[in-house]
């Protein structure tokens, strides 16, 4: 009988046991779940070890720490509770010598975070503040954002972004972009230079040689002896070459400037063109044919000129006994040339049925001065092409050539469409 209850008795004593170790467990089971407990220490055989838990926010001071930007938590009179290795590392000093301390140690001017915790109030939550580094010897501008975590914490959150890299971007496209209006305004001068000098050449050069070719054509051929007739022949023909291109290069700088653009329909310039050139298309018997032609938006005095040039070099280069043939139309179809550009661009071109130029002299032809051919072959100062290039970059476009020796040559025109 005595027996039945001492084992009772142990029974008990046992539950009573394994209720408190039960207790235990749970006590412990809520600390880890509330996050409350980062480490266990148990005792095996009377040896203590130490088993770290992952706890919920284990994650999230990770991520903090390898942040890329300052990771702050301060109170509401600024003392710093806690600052990650990156906002250590701006200031150049240990955060264990960071923490306790108040953040406006850290500003170049303090009394700036009277104005951030008012701020805060209101919703402003983001400024630029100057801050010092390794002992003031050093500042960099940063941005820096607060985030208020009351009621969970009675603590501020804050992001410190630096901003000295992205100072150092902006300062750079600043003085780049002094120096390009430095070199604007020193371009605008050439300018100005380069028109009082042309106006120089059509007025002051362009009267004597007046005078030189009228005189000429006063003398009286008839009594000199041949050489000499032949030479004030030869002064005529050259005065008047020098006048055409003191002509040439007065046209030629007037297309530097940019002229009002207004919607223009191709078929009406080049219809004005073609009847300028009456004369000489009936004397080479010329055949120009137009297709379908855009309206485009364009200076009416340059697009005039452009065609011109054009029409006129490919009369002027036709072949001997063989009716020139000139066709000006729009082409339809640009993806070949110009993938995904089509719906920017359209193309119009010019072929004719000429002598052609060989592949070598194509990117020749638009270089001022530049001619393939002699002058007792073919008239002209070389000028043409250079003005119709200079024409389509002012509206910025493109002109390209092909052309096969002969069998003739096309001028391709590239307008933007506006």
């Amino acid at each position: 009988m005595k027996e039945n209850k001492k084992d009772i008795a142990d029974l008990l004593a046992e539950i009573e046991s394994l209720k408190e170790e039960l207790y235990e467990s749970n006590s412990i089971v809520n600390a880890i779940k509330q996050g409350d407990v980062d480490a266990l220490v148990v005792s095996s055989n009377g040896v203590p070890e130490i088993y770290s838990l992952e706890t919920a926010d284990y994650t999230y001071r990770l991520l903090i720490e390898k942040f890329g930007q300052g990771a702050l938590s301060i109170t509401r009179k600024g003392l710093i509770l806690y600052c990650n290795e990156y906002f250590s590392k701006l200031v150049g000093i240990p955060s264990e010598k960071i923490i306790g301390n108040y953040l406006n140690e850290y500003f170049v001017n303090p009394e700036q975070f009277v104005s951030l915790i008012e701020a805060l109030r209101y919703g402003i939550t983001t400024h630029e503040i100057l801050f010092k580094s390794e002992n003031e010897k050093q500042t960099f501008p940063a941005y820096i954002a607060l985030t208020d975590l009351e009621p969970a914490v009675e603590a501020i959150g804050i992001v410190i972004t630096d901003l000295t890299e992205k100072k150092k971007h902006e300062e750079a496209l600043f003085r780049h972009q002094k120096e390009l209006e430095q070199k604007i305004n020193e371009l605008n001068k050439t300018n100005r230079n380069l028109e009082e000098f042309i106006h120089v050449i059509s007025h002051d050069l362009k009267e004597p040689l007046r005078k030189i070719v009228m005189n000429t054509s006063r003398i009286d051929g008839s009594y000199f002896k041949e050489a000499d007739a032949k030479a004030i022949n030869v002064m005529k023909l050259s005065a008047l070459r020098l006048n055409s291109l003191v002509d040439d290069l007065v046209q030629y700088s007037s297309h530097t400037a940019q002229e009002e653009r207004t919607e223009i329909n191709l078929e009406t310039i080049i219809a004005q063109v073609i009847e300028d050139f009456e004369v000489v298309i009936a004397d080479k018997k010329a055949h120009i044919k137009t297709g379908k032609l855009p309206i485009i938006k364009a200076s009416r005095v340059q697009m005039r000129q452009l065609f011109s040039n054009l029409i006129s070099n490919a009369i002027k280069y036709s072949k001997a006994n063989i009716a020139p043939i000139i066709e000006i139309l729009q082409e339809e179809n640009l993806d070949a040339e110009i993938p995904n550009q089509n719906a920017r661009f359209v193309k119009v071109q010019i072929k004719d049925n000429g002598i052609g130029m060989e592949e070598n002299h194509l990117l020749k032809i638009f270089i001022i001065f530049q001619r393939l051919h002699a002058r007792n072959e073919y008239s002209g100062n070389g000028i043409g092409l250079a003005i119709c290039k200079k024409i389509m970059e002012n509206h910025s476009g493109n002109i390209t050539v092909e052309s096969t020796l002969n069998e003739g040559t096309t001028f391709n025109l590239y307008f933007p469409i506006v």
